[in-house]
């Protein structure tokens, strides 16, 4: 008697925000994951390896070939609006941001003519960097100092 083994991968969504993946091999063993961002998840998948676990469960990742062209109707706003942009980590939305802003220039694509116009746009860095280097309770002591010398 011979025995065949068959290997299933199982993606399981979980809540709204994240997913995680079974994979067994009959006979052999299972793994279950850690949930994983619906956007880590698909990465995952498309390179068929979960780095957390060590694990391959496809030879080859899957690659999107040909052309892919992203196509967005023109829209939009006043002076008076406030545009927020809300989503993932890793999604470009601050890559987004500098690129209109200035701060960041779009891939040449060949065939392509992509000129962003100028815009005014408040970009405010996600990390700040003090200007006191000391504790908040150092800086509030010593401010609290000076303006009451004056009084």
């Amino acid at each position: 008697m011979t025995f065949q083994q068959s290997r299933f991968l199982i993606i399981c969504h979980i809540l709204k925000y994240s997913l995680c993946f079974s994979y067994v091999i009959s006979g052999a063993y299972g793994v279950v994951t850690l949930p994983f961002s619906v956007r880590e998840g698909i990465n995952i998948f498309l390179a068929g390896f979960v780095p957390a676990e060590n694990l391959r469960f496809r030879d080859e990742s899957h690659t999107f070939k040909g052309n892919f062209e992203l196509k967005v109707a023109e829209g939009e706003f006043t002076d008076s609006q406030i545009v927020v942009m809300l989503g993932e980590n890793g999604i470009g939305k601050t890559t987004f941001i500098r690129m209109l802003a200035g701060l960041l220039k779009p891939d040449v694509v060949e065939g392509s003519n992509v000129e962003i116009p100028e815009f005014n746009v408040s970009y405010k860095p996600q990390k700040i960097s003090p200007k006191f280097q000391s504790t908040v309770r150092h800086l509030l002591h010593q401010k609290i100092r000076n303006s009451t010398q004056f009084c």
